[in-house]
């Protein structure tokens, strides 16, 4: 069968590469799928082919007889009474009727290595993970072990050597081992040589497992535009279907000293990093390891970090999030302290953590030292701070009310008031504002009507924009995190709030238009920034056509010279818009050589190409994958018409004999604890018991 299942895949191989080639001869420009115009309609009749009856695919039936003869051998071996030969049977049974799934799954799993980089990228991953899972599972010969371990069961010896041994014990250590400071992020324990003496060969086991792991994680990332990070997806599916992953959990569960071996902290620390980056922006491998969840649900910092990577962005595993998982995070910031991962991982749910664990700063006194904290510390936050606590906590809380539900609002507004927010406002209060006030599900008279906002743009945001606007253009230099709060979340705030129908009568009182006249030139100064991303653009544009629309339907008086500069950046917008369109169009040309990009745009085709089959097979697979089973169903259902008349297979199939023997059967898999053939024979009665011939529906 595993035979028959690889001709298969490289069956579809074959026909997929054949179309490929051919419509490339034709198309002579590496395009999509979809622009090439690849019969995937043809491509599909193919693919069912090779499941067809010709003299090509009769072997495949295993007997020469349509596999009339190998069911029958197969339903024989059922009826034994030797559990185990039942139970392969089964096996095979099941996997004989479902020999569509079964290719439709190895093809999703195919990893085409489709340029010299792919290849070399394969070739270092598996020769990088047999040397981690030899050390893996010789880690009881390299990881460090303190001496108490070490002499632990030596009161056998004699007089003599069990002195020394107290001696050993009871004379001081020669040097504590050295811990990793805030100035050695740098350099780790294992570059530094921190850490209790270790023998060459063990320090070797060390270095080899951290040179793995960092080149792991190299190859799960690539950084972005503004110092982001992006996942590449074709090689996390790589490291996927070579089952790295599998092994780095095994490293995490190496039993180690976690206070001498700084070593081996490094070695965990770098796993769950790589674990993080398995996961970016990748819903499969992050299905993956939320199977193994239980093995993160400890107090670790790091572990907290990597149950956030497994839900971040994932509304399905999110909508599986049960009590045990929240209120183990709950526990953990009563019981441990309040750190700031416990809440990063409540934000990623978007589940509010209650209001034991709230820490706010709305008296004098505590307001009084809030301020002292965001003076000392300010973007240098360390991570174990009350200040990044309280922070991220305001951070839980907005994220709390984002979706428009008054509910919500409500509990919201009792525990920020719109006083204490408009007295210390940065990015995560700002957001909160948004959610809370301003973007939400019913009016907030109180934010219109009031001289909050107001005071906000003129003490605030106007000047951080000013300070934004006069940056230096040294990058090494820069705040970007305040060109990130004003560029992000100034500019969006001021868009929702000024968009919305309720903001009318906050901009007819006649000494808010000069505030708002200053709003749109601080906004514009910002869009002459040169150092600003796509991204960052786009949000200071929107900003300012919103403005600009507003003191048009509203009657606000704009200066002249201001409003010729906001118009001439809008015609400029256009006509770089339309350029583009005629590049894109260029583009689309047929080219004589290929250049560098155009051979990467090929090996993308051909891989976007391999999913689009994927996707053709699913729809067209799905159909015939039930009817695989309704026809097991059915046999299961008579097995006695597949015997000839008067022979003993027939007689003790006849009467109900079979089902008998497969309910008892079930019952055998449960005591040996074979849970997924019990459950494929549960389900199969199941579908047996639905409708009854005679009886209908039951």
């Amino acid at each position: 069968m595993d035979v028959r299942l690889d001709y298969r895949i490289s069956c579809l191989l074959s026909i997929f590469k054949r179309e490929f080639d051919e419509t490339e001869k034709a198309s002579g420009d590496a395009q999509t799928i979809g622009q090439k115009g690849i019969d995937l309609e043809s491509i599909g009749t193919q693919a069912e082919g090779i499941f067809g009856s010709s003299e090509e695919c009769a072997v495949l039936d295993l007997d020469g007889q349509g596999g009339r003869t190998f069911l029958r051998v197969l339903l024989h071996l059922t009826m034994h009474d030797y559990p185990p030969l039942v139970s392969g049977a089964l096996h095979l049974l099941f996997r004989h009727f479902s020999q569509r799934q079964e290719v439709l799954q190895a093809f999703k799993q195919v990893q085409l290595l489709v340029s010299d980089s792919d290849v070399e990228s394969y070739k270092q991953i598996k020769a990088d993970l047999d040397v981690l899972r030899q050390s893996v599972e010789k880690s009881e010969l390299w990881v460090y072990k303190s001496k108490c371990v070490e002499e632990h069961g030596k009161k056998k010896k004699s007089k003599d050597d069990g002195d020394d041994d107290a001696r050993e014990r009871t004379d001081p250590p020669k040097k504590s081992p050295p811990t990793l400071g805030s100035t050695d992020k740098q350099g780790s324990a294992i570059d530094l040589d921190i850490g209790p003496p270790l023998h060459p060969e063990q320090a070797e086991e060390y270095k080899k497992i951290q040179l793995i792991l960092i080149r792991m994680n190299k190859l799960c990332t690539q950084p972005g535009a503004g110092g982001t990070i992006k996942p590449r997806k074709h090689e996390q599916r790589l490291l996927r279907n070579v089952g790295v992953h599998t092994v780095v959990l095994d490293l995490l569960q190496i039993p180690y000293d976690k206070k001498e071996d700084v070593r081996m902290n490094e070695l965990m620390r770098l796993a769950h990093e790589f674990l993080q980056n398995f996961c970016l922006g990748n819903q499969q491998n992050q299905a993956l390891l939320h199977k193994q969840l239980d093995l993160f649900l400890n107090p670790g910092i790091r572990e907290a970090q990597t149950v956030c990577s497994i839900f971040q962005d994932n509304s399905t595993l999110c909508n599986e999030v049960n009590e045990k998982v929240i209120q183990h995070f709950v526990h953990c910031i009563e019981t441990h302290g309040r750190h700031v991962q416990y809440l990063k991982f409540l934000q990623t749910i978007l589940v509010n953590a209650g209001e034991d664990v709230l820490v706010f700063y709305n008296d004098k006194a505590s307001f009084n030292h809030f301020v002292e904290m965001m003076r000392s510390e300010r973007h240098r936050m360390d991570e174990s701070s009350a200040l990044r606590y309280h922070v991220e906590l305001v951070k839980l809380l907005a994220c709390c009310t984002m979706g428009k539900n008054v509910y919500t609002e409500i509990k919201c507004h009792s525990l920020l008031p719109l006083d204490d927010i408009v007295a210390m406002v940065k990015e995560a209060y700002i957001n909160f504002l948004n959610h809370c006030y301003i973007d939400t599900e019913v009016e907030m008279k109180e934010i219109y009507t009031s001289n909050h906002m107001w005071s906000l743009f003129e003490k605030s945001f106007l000047v951080d924009m000013g300070i934004v606007a006069n940056a230096t253009h040294d990058r090494k230099h820069a705040d970007l995190a305040l060109e990130n709060y004003v560029t992000n979340c100034v500019m969006n705030i001021i868009n929702t709030f000024f968009n919305s129908p309720f903001s009318d009568q906050s901009t007819t009182v006649q000494t808010r238009q000069p505030i708002f006249v200053q709003l749109l030139q601080a906004a514009f100064r910002v869009s002459q920034c040169t150092w600003l991303t796509a991204s960052h653009r786009f949000n200071v544009e929107n900003c300012i056509r919103t403005l600009s629309d507003v003191a048009k339907t509203r009657g606000i008086a704009i200066p002249s010279d201001l409003e010729s500069q906001v118009a001439s950046m809008f015609n400029k917008a256009a006509m770089l818009s339309r350029q583009t369109s005629k590049w894109l169009q260029a583009a689309k040309s047929p080219k004589m050589e290929r250049s560098q990009s155009q051979l990467m745009r090929l090996d993308r085709s051909i891989i976007e190409g391999l999913q689009d089959i994927v996707s053709l097979l699913e729809d067209q697979l799905k159909p015939l994958v039930q009817s695989e089973l309704s026809l097991l169903v059915d046999i299961l259902y008579r097995p006695e018409l597949l015997f000839p008349p008067g022979t003993e297979a027939k007689k003790r199939c006849e009467n109900g004999g079979f089902i008998r023997r497969l309910i008892k059967h079930t019952e055998k898999l449960l005591e040996e604890k074979e849970e997924k053939l019990c459950v494929k024979v549960l389900r199969t009665l199941r579908e047996m018991m639905a409708i009854d011939p005679e009886y209908g529906e039951k």
